[in-house]
């Protein structure tokens, strides 16, 4: 295999115990866990057997090439699409038997045409707007709700909505979400199946409001170990399964005043020590961590120094004592010599999500999977 520069490694035994955590904690809810954009990049073939086998009730995805890795692997697992999806894909999903988004009217009136089609309803969610604006029914359409228990080509599994805001400093915004939510469920409680299940929870959702889980959660950051932002703290028992590490290609000693990378983002203002390492936005660290990053090197924090360029980032290793040498061991994301960079805390300090390098790093690396024996 050709040598990368950035080694990306992805734990699944942490992975199942993060699950079976979520399981034990959320019980007796059941459990939906999010595979979405290739297992949010950490890869779907090797990360939904582990899920399933750690009792995933349910797994959530978005398009039919992650449904079709699923059914490769379990024939039997309930597989939820979690957005809309287009004509073509509902036509083509038939055959994997996927409980599918009843969104609104035009998607449900197609939805019910292919169940009466093929002659076997169609299992739907129904999703309600209650204050995300990403569509679905508006949560005091309840008629809406009725009119589709009334559809032969479509049996509705659950109803859902999904929380705005509910990894905010301030969960009020979430509090007025589930109040129309369940305002809706009350007035269309006659027209739903005894057995439908009702869920509103995402990560943030599960552990900062664990008395409204519903009879269902749909977690993705918690299976991964991290956190959509840094306003709460996951349980300690959940950790991240990904790292990023590299290694020191060039170390150069630099008079006070040099300007470093494109744009001269970064001047020395003392005589410096600068590490740079064989890794950019090319191989998926994000650009936006010019004079923001933090890798451990030598056993310290040491700050990204101007611009991430598409190959190359330079760190500051002023203070190390002694200096880093060529082909010493970087830690981007991930733990070492007793220190921690996470994912959201890089992720916070350019206004994005951990997913946004967790995507970019699976994508532009081979993943190195680790346990899982």
């Amino acid at each position: 295999m050709p040598h990368h520069p950035m080694t990306v490694t992805v734990d699944l035994d942490q992975f199942a115990a993060n699950i079976r955590f979520i399981k034990q904690s959320v019980a007796p809810s059941k459990v939906c866990v999010v595979l979405k954009a290739d297992a949010y990049g950490h890869g779907i073939t090797a990360l939904a057997p582990v899920a399933i086998a750690a009792g995933a009730d349910r797994l959530g995805v978005c398009t039919n090439g992650e449904i079709a890795a699923i059914r490769t692997i379990d024939a039997q697992i309930p597989i939820m699409r979690l957005r809309s999806g287009l004509p073509e894909e509902l036509e083509e999903a038939l055959q994997w038997n996927v409980e599918e988004l009843a969104a609104g009217e035009q998607a449900s009136v197609f939805l019910d045409r292919l169940g009466v089609r093929r002659g076997l309803p169609v299992p739907v969610h129904v999703k309600i707007d209650s204050g995300m604006g990403r569509g679905g029914f508006l949560y005091h359409d309840a008629e809406g709700v009725r009119e589709i228990r009334e559809l032969p080509g479509v049996k509705i599994v659950g109803v859902m909505t999904h929380l705005a805001n509910a990894d905010a400093p301030d969960l009020n915004h979430a509090r007025e979400q589930l109040r129309r939510f369940d305002t809706l469920i009350e007035q269309s409680r006659d027209a739903l199946p005894p057995d439908a299940l009702i869920h509103t929870h995402n990560s943030a959702g599960t552990w900062r409001m664990p008395e409204r889980r519903g009879d269902m959660v749909r977690v993705g950051a918690a299976c991964y170990g991290v956190r959509t932002s840094q306003a709460f703290d996951n349980p300690p028992e959940l950790k991240p399964i990904m790292a990023l590490r590299t290694a020191i290609s060039g170390v150069a000693r630099v008079p006070a005043g040099h300007d470093v990378g494109y744009g001269t983002r970064f001047v020395t203002e003392r005589e410096s020590v600068l590490a740079t390492v064989p890794v950019g936005f090319g191989e998926g660290y994000p650009r936006a961590l010019f004079n923001k990053g933090e890798a451990i090197i030598s056993g310290k924090l040491c700050r990204v120094a101007g611009r991430v360029s598409l190959n190359v980032t330079t760190f500051d290793v002023t203070d190390l004592d002694p200096p880093p040498q060529w082909g010493d061991p970087v830690t981007l994301i991930g733990q070492a010599d007793g220190l921690t960079v996470t994912f959201e805390e890089m992720a916070d300090r350019y206004e994005s999500v951990h997913t946004d390098i967790n995507l970019m790093a699976g994508r532009y690396n081979p993943i190195q999977y680790i346990g899982g024996a």
